[in-house]
């Protein structure tokens, strides 16, 4: 493994760390105030009509879909011969990233923020919003850190390659940086998930979605 990777899978590594002590400060009321002063702020300042398109972006990182997702990205990455048996890890490390969500869930217990904050109680499927007893870490938000990456990884060698432009690498790379940020913002303004929530979910996607690059 040369240096880069070592050093890719080294923040991998720490952003993991960090996510379990950031988790362990939460636990211990960790952020609390800050958590309710952002929604309120991102909730006195963002204009409502909006409320319907910060579901939608939030839509490809719901459970199914992202599921669908890793799947089909797994088949690209299968498709490539030097890297075939290595293009099973993706899945392995998505599991993975639904245990740590799982983790969450059931050992941090950080109570979700309240219904009557809610922005949009109805998603635009013709369901009811189930308002989960605890919130941390978001799972839309870990899962759109970690399919962001792990697009990036796959499609970065081939625009590099073939338009042998930075530049088309770096709009690449800053659209998925920003779906990531809307996804997350989204999440805070619709009152689903609270900031430290967020940052959970950010630091578990980068954690294991680092390691991405690294084996592919």
């Amino acid at each position: 493994m040369n240096k880069k990777r070592l050093l890719i899978v080294g923040l991998g590594i720490f952003f993991l760390f960090s996510f379990y002590i950031f988790s362990r400060e939460i636990k211990h009321g960790f952020l609390k105030q800050t958590d309710f002063n952002v929604i309120v702020i991102l909730q006195d300042h963002m204009p409502v009509r909006l409320d319907g398109l910060w579901e939608a972006i939030a839509l490809p990182v719901t459970p199914a879909p992202s599921v669908v997702i890793v799947g089909l990205i797994t088949l690209i990455a299968f498709s490539n011969k030097r890297v075939r048996f290595r293009a099973v890890l993706i899945p392995i490390l998505f599991g993975l990233l639904v245990l740590g969500e799982l983790y969450g869930k059931s050992v941090v217990h950080h109570p979700a923020p309240p219904f009557f904050m809610i922005k949009n109680p109805t998603t635009i499927f013709p369901q009811f919003y189930i308002n989960e007893q605890y919130s941390y870490p978001s799972g839309h938000t870990s899962r759109a850190v970690f399919l962001g990456i792990t697009l990036f990884s796959i499609i970065a060698g081939p625009i590099a390659g073939w338009m042998k432009q930075r530049k088309k690498l770096f709009i690449t790379g800053g659209l998925i940086v920003a779906y990531m940020a809307a996804v997350a913002l989204g999440r805070i303004y619709l009152d689903h998930h609270w900031l430290s929530d967020v940052i959970g979910g950010g630091l578990l996607g980068s954690g294991l979605g680092l390691l991405i690059p690294a084996i592919y």
